[in-house]
């Protein structure tokens, strides 16, 4: 099977996909854009995220109806969904089946009404659950020795918006009140602007804390990063998953997380997350966790470890994956 695959992130979550793939004997081809070359030497064209690259797609096949056309699968992540919506009947039919990453998704998705008609969009079967999965062969459980008292926080983009930055050291600025031993490893990056990187320094030297977080730039290796942090902070107000929770607890460190939308299904306390509504409950939760400390360390990380390999392994999504793939033969 000749297998294209469309990612304007550059494989950020479909680089173990694709050598999955490629380990099978598919022969896999990548571009960050849409290429109506790629899609007619492609059986199957994978476009990640409901993003432009689908839309050129359809245009381009709508002016050449001549043309050699593979079955199209679009995963829908999260912003593409929100910003951009389905809204098209039409864009709905010209896709062969649609990938959504989590159960909120899914069930948004299918309230979407045509834009022109008003009607429900018709998805007949080709909407799918198919849940992300975690590598464990890369992410191992933490090994490395540290004080209780060091703090994570993994955002990537400082989105105000969404990721909550602010929110998150709102958090770790009455815990260093509290005990001055807590340090805050934070991995992000402005957005640019002017405004939000000036008040995010400010806040350090306001609140004096600056030589309490360090602030990381992107890691070639996340998986020594997390030996770093005892417990993951995770403020985000907008998350379709959470590669950064799923990680962490692959690890085996606790994460105490933001009940965003959606976070009850994908992180529920069954789940081994620890959910907060408020910024007194997020700082309860890790108070207590460090009063745990070392005795119970070894004992929740292979639990938090095994919930992830239960609900979130890699090998569950590419089954589940390679099944629609079968389907669409």
């Amino acid at each position: 099977m000749k297998i294209a695959i469309a990612d304007e992130t550059n494989l950020k979550f479909m680089k173990d996909t694709k050598e999955h793939w490629e380990n099978l004997g598919y022969e896999v081809k990548f571009e960050s854009g849409a290429s109506e070359i790629l899609a007619q030497w492609a059986d199957v064209y994978w476009v990640e995220w409901w993003s432009n690259n689908i839309h050129y797609l359809f245009n381009w096949y709508k002016e050449h109806p001549e043309a050699k056309k593979p079955k199209f699968i679009v995963r829908v992540i999260d912003w593409d969904f929100w910003v951009r919506g389905v809204r098209s009947q039409e864009m709905v039919d010209f896709v062969d089946c649609f990938v959504a990453l989590a159960p909120h998704i899914e069930e948004r998705l299918r309230t979407e009404k045509d834009d022109t008609t008003g009607k429900p969009i018709e998805w007949g079967s080709k909407l799918h659950l198919v849940r992300p999965g975690v590598n464990l062969d890369k992410f191992t459980l933490k090994i490395k020795k540290t004080d209780g008292f060091q703090l994570g926080m993994v955002l990537g983009d400082f989105w105000p918006q969404a990721k909550n930055h602010m929110g998150g050291l709102d958090i770790f600025t009455t815990l260093y009140r509290e005990d001055d031993r807590f340090r805050l490893h934070l991995r992000g990056q402005h957005e640019g602007g002017q405004y939000w990187p000036v008040m995010y320094e400010h806040y350090l030297d306001s609140r004096g804390i600056r030589n309490a977080v360090t602030l990381y730039p992107p890691q070639e290796d996340m998986n020594e990063w997390y030996e770093n942090i005892d417990i993951l902070l995770h403020p985000g107000m907008k998350e379709a998953f959470s590669y950064a929770i799923a990680e962490a607890m692959a690890k085996g460190i606790p994460p105490v997380v933001n009940q965003f939308y959606g976070s009850e299904d994908i992180w529920g306390y069954d789940k081994g997350v620890y959910l907060y509504q408020t910024h007194e409950i997020a700082i309860k939760h890790i108070l207590l966790l460090v009063k745990r400390g070392e005795a119970i360390k070894v004992l929740m990380g292979e639990e938090l470890r095994k919930l992830i390999s239960c609900n979130y392994p890699n090998e569950k999504m590419f089954k589940e994956v390679d099944k629609l793939l079968d389907e669409l033969k």
